[in-house]
């Protein structure tokens, strides 16, 4: 071979080298564009699960206020804020505060509620009005305390106590690390 051939090689080589570096830098630049675009979608979700914890805080202390000023039955009160706080993050929602609003929730589970209670007649919501007054009865000074424990914590005035179920363990969390 001459001199002339290896130089052809030598020059489709390189021409080959860096069609397969350009695709190579290219391909870099489209997962570093990815990666961005994730980053970004990270970050927004985050902002809104935050938005949204804090939401879900804001409505379980206007419910505990409206409990604590008799602006709705203790059944209604424990039901929203018991679903309330499932949503939450573990950390508020393990607190002691809010066994009480689901024990008083399961009590009270059996009573229509929304729709099944407009079914019911006059006499049946007489006797569950009844009923539900009875077990009220039986938590209203825990449902009470509790109410203003939640307020306490989203004010800051006492700290967050966190239980856990499967130790009798108990942690106390500084109030100036839980938001709300």
């Amino acid at each position: 071979m001459n001199s002339i051939t290896y130089i052809e090689y030598i020059i489709i080589s390189v021409s080959i080298i860096c069609m397969l570096g350009s695709y190579a830098f290219v391909l870099h630049l489209r997962v570093r564009r990815q990666n961005l675009q994730r980053k970004n979608h990270a970050d927004i979700l985050s902002k809104h699960l935050i938005k949204r914890q804090t939401e879900f805080k804001e409505s379980i202390r206007v419910i505990a206020s409206a409990i604590l000023q008799n602006q709705v039955s203790l059944t209604e009160g424990a039901i929203r804020i018991n679903k309330l706080s499932s949503l939450l993050e573990d950390t508020l929602s393990d607190d002691i505060a809010y066994e009480v609003f689901s024990e008083l929730t399961e009590a009270t589970a059996h009573i229509p509620i929304l729709e099944n209670w407009a079914k019911l007649t006059r006499e049946e919501q007489a006797f569950f009005e009844v009923e539900r007054k009875k077990i009220e009865e039986g938590f209203h000074h825990l449902i009470k305390s509790s109410a203003q424990r939640i307020l306490d914590i989203h004010s800051g005035k006492i700290q967050l106590v966190k239980k856990y179920p499967f130790r009798d363990v108990v942690e106390k969390i500084p109030s100036k690390f839980i938001d709300g």
